[in-house]
């Protein structure tokens, strides 16, 4: 299985609050009217230029082995091996918010108004993480109507450079999942362009498997540890459709 789909739900920019946050300012903390005027100026840059698309495809686990494996470098221990190995399913996956965004925001920088062009990367850069939630609610959704996996199932994104899964990765998964159909490509350093896409696999299987302790030798490097919010999230009822 093999499905490139527009992301129509991240052409709208965050919410107000959101952008806000993603620039350190607090829910309900009083701002000025320029940063109110900034969000707004970003807001409407990002929604004329933004052209979310994604892409994923089912891997098996001996594929998924060698697209791991990469360069050789990964962490060990590390969390993804073992997580990999209870799954019910896996998939490849690659999503952008698109060129005129980045180009937007370097223009900025460039021009003489960082301000704006720091209020626009971080809204870009929220909806780039947000695709990679709407492709694991579509690849959970198709794996559910396939049988694929059991009706408990949820779904974790993982990507190149995080939980011990080292950056070089990426040369293997762009081999083997193709996101250049959508406009990705990668660079020798393995940077992705356009700058706001997100790549990685999506772990389907039940949300105990997913559930590491925090107690590897990188996750003592990190600063934020977002991944037990992301983790505790599997634990919530699904949203019901309406």
């Amino acid at each position: 299985m093999r499905r490139i789909l527009p992301l129509d739900p991240i052409r709208a920019a965050p919410s107000r609050d959101i952008a806000l946050l993603r620039q350190g300012i607090p829910k309900g903390h009083k701002i000025s009217e320029q940063v109110e005027g900034l969000v707004q100026k970003a807001t409407a840059l990002y929604e004329s230029l933004s052209d979310p698309k994604g892409v994923f495809a089912e891997i098996s686990l001996s594929e998924f082995e060698e697209v791991y494996h990469g360069d050789g470098q990964n962490a060990s221990p590390a969390p993804l091996p073992g997580i990999m190995k209870e799954a019910d399913c896996l998939a490849l996956f690659a999503a952008t918010i698109g060129e005129p965004v980045s180009r937007a925001i370097d223009e900025l920088f460039q021009g003489n108004d960082p301000a704006t062009g720091c209020m626009l990367d971080g809204i870009a850069s929220e909806r780039a993480e947000a695709s990679a939630d709407l492709l694991a609610a579509e690849f959970l959704g198709s794996v559910l109507e396939t049988g694929g996996a059991d009706g408990g199932a949820r779904v974790l994104p993982y990507s190149p450079g995080y939980c011990g899964w080292h950056i070089t990765g990426q040369r293997r998964l762009f081999s083997f999942l193709g996101p250049e159909e959508i406009g990705i490509t990668l660079s020798p350093s393995c940077l992705m362009s356009p700058i706001k896409s997100v790549s990685g696999v999506l772990v389907a299987g039940r949300p105990e498997i997913h559930d590491f302790e925090n107690d590897f030798d990188f996750c003592f490097d990190c600063d934020t540890w977002e991944c037990r919010e992301r983790i505790a999230s599997l634990f919530e009822p699904l949203p019901t459709k309406d």
